[in-house]
């Protein structure tokens, strides 16, 4: 009762306005006018970010259509005290998980042709434990790098890791006990939330 069979009670006004309409419809009209004449038309130039601002930007992402995802095992502080450089954080316990053990990244990059996951750790312990199990899971392109960052620490002693390595993980200072004197314990640094290389590390 009290509507005009269309779901709207009678007398009311439509709740379309025309443009052709006297009244509200002039305001409507005006803004479309004003949008077809570019009336408020943005400087692109001007609010666009500067090129250093956009370098900085694509800096602090990973690189774009990377080949390979890096994937830390080892617990979250672990990954916070020290990282490989665009490596994600990815305790080995979340595989436990019985609900989405794998996140996005992961899964885009799951079997993909042309692109590969590595898994690393310290040396090797828990790396091997999560490319076993994600291997049993279907992963074809899964890697684990071989000694962990122990090996790395050895081979490629600065520029690939951000923040301090542990200590299990260190090259082995020259014995000696005027050498363990003179050397003050550094507290450690936390590691950069950092995903290129820079131009030193590459040439580090």
């Amino acid at each position: 009762a009290g509507t005009n069979g269309k779901g709207s009670p009678e007398g009311t006004a439509s709740p379309v306005l025309f443009l052709n309409s006297s009244g509200a419809g002039e305001s409507l009209r005006s803004t479309l006018q004003s949008v077809i004449s570019g009336v408020g038309e943005l400087d692109v130039e001007k609010d666009s970010p500067k090129k250093e601002e956009k370098d900085s930007q694509a800096r602090e992402r990973p690189y774009p259509d990377c080949p390979f995802l890096l994937l830390d095992v080892r617990d979250r502080d672990a990954y916070e005290q020290c990282h490989i450089v665009g490596a994600y954080s990815y305790p080995i316990a979340t595989l436990s998980r019985t609900m989405n053990p794998y996140t996005n990244n992961i899964l885009e990059y799951k079997n993909a042709h042309g692109k590969i996951i590595i898994v690393y750790d310290n040396d090797e312990r828990l790396a091997s434990q999560a490319a076993t199990t994600m291997c049993e899971r279907g992963f074809e392109n899964l890697f684990m790098l071989s000694g962990g960052l122990k090996v790395l620490a050895q081979k490629i002693p600065e520029g690939l890791i951000t923040g301090t390595l542990p200590v299990s993980c260190q090259v082995a200072a020259p014995t000696g006990t005027a050498r363990r004197r003179a050397t003050a314990r550094v507290p450690p640094t936390p590691a950069e939330n950092k995903w290129r290389f820079s131009a030193d590390d590459l040439q580090k």
